[in-house]
């Protein structure tokens, strides 16, 4: 073999082992990706799961945090907004607990400030009356709980053992068709403070600035159906389904509605109302909607179950019969977010989806709501 022949096969061979090195270093780039496919998490089916959120705590003997599945592969520690990035020096898993190594410079909490004591300064912390007599819990509207959440991203191989939310296509069907036509449609989100966005990171002012669950929801269908969307939200903080019932007509009918969401119960639940006064309230609003729009859809919502700590878990488990009793009797769609919380509850830690540790969900759970809703519509 000549010098000339030598030197082409030594210039390909380079050219080779630097496209091969480009090429490992996209795949290694593409590891962690997140867009609107991935902001969606079906809990129920997905094998990755993008930016979980956990606290970690420290309990005396280490600093940890609890996943929903035990990872087969971790793709992304990152902070909340999810500009930083946490080397994997950082922490290390057992089973589907991450652990703070020495190095790490992750935030985290001690089992002592969960409970209300010696609160760190900064964040301007308070506290919140805790379900067991005599005990508190942290507790803010700001954005200190969830600059102590990371987000986590990784493969696991486990079963999700909760509910799937269910397709509803009879229920949904006028919707549907119109969507499905292009045409024009108006959504009308109706609730208390979970539904007015409280407190996603968009809310908050913080990066990653997500939106409610109810923009989510809407811009996924302006997005694939081609039809154009408006989102009208008169959901407000505090209220109950009696505020709801007697508000029914000005801030849900009187938008035209082609599909209404109404969520209630969170309120309700801790204030104490019996299953059957809010059932009453609901069935009024579902009644005063079918009468002055009798094509429009509706889909019902069992709030989330506060954190099983505060005093604010309460009765809110008791309205699921009721709104499934409404379902049937009036053809009506029902996400059941109460289930998948009480699930989420037996692995993770209220303020590891909660972004003010009592009944606001984090983005982690903003954007299952938006899921859910979702998978009602679509399957």
């Amino acid at each position: 073999m000549n010098k000339r022949v030598i030197y082409k096969h030594l210039i390909l061979f380079i050219s080779l082992l630097f496209t091969s090195f480009i090429l490992s270093a996209c795949q290694k780039d593409l590891g962690y990706q997140y867009g609107e496919k991935q902001m969606l998490v079906n809990v129920w089916k997905d094998k990755i799961i993008y930016n979980e959120t956990v606290v970690l705590e420290d309990n005396g003997s280490e600093i940890s945090g609890k996943l929903l599945f035990t990872p087969t592969e971790i793709i992304s520690v990152r902070d909340y907004t999810l500009d930083k990035e946490y080397d994997p020096k950082e922490y290390e898993i057992r089973d589907n607990t991450l652990i703070r190594t020495d190095v790490s410079t992750m935030p985290y909490l001690t089992s002592e400030q969960l409970a209300g004591k010696n609160l760190p300064e900064e964040y301007a912390f308070s506290t919140y009356q805790a379900k067991a007599p005599g005990t508190q819990i942290i507790f803010t509207e700001g954005i200190g709980i969830v600059m102590h959440q990371i987000a986590v991203t990784y493969k696991h191989a486990s079963t999700w053992a909760g509910i799937t939310p269910a397709h509803q296509a009879d229920a949904l069907a006028r919707f549907t068709k119109k969507i499905n036509a292009g045409e024009a449609v108006n959504v009308v989100l109706y609730g208390d403070s979970i539904s007015t966005g409280a407190n996603a990171s968009g809310i908050l002012g913080i990066k990653p600035y997500l939106d409610d669950f109810g923009t989510l929801f809407t811009n996924y269908i302006q997005d694939k159906y081609d039809s154009e969307v408006s989102l009208i939200n008169t959901a407000k903080g505090g209220m109950l389904a009696s505020w709801g019932k007697d508000n029914v007509d000005t801030l849900v009918n009187d938008y035209n509605p082609d599909l209404v969401i109404i969520g209630f119960g969170m309120n309700d639940g801790s204030l104490g109302v019996s299953p059957l006064t809010y059932r009453e309230h609901i069935e009024f609003m579902i009644r005063s909607i079918q009468s002055r729009h009798p094509v429009a859809d509706i889909i019902l919502i069992q709030t989330i179950y506060a954190n099983p700590l505060s005093i604010q878990n309460q009765g809110q488990k008791n309205y699921l019969v009721e709104l499934e009793a409404l379902k049937d009797q009036y053809g009506v769609a029902l996400l059941d977010m109460g289930s998948i919380t009480e699930e989420l509850y037996k692995t993770k830690k209220g303020v590891d989806i909660l972004a003010n540790n009592i009944n606001h969900p984090s983005d982690f759970l903003v954007r299952i709501y938006a899921a859910g809703l979702i998978r009602v519509l679509e399957g």
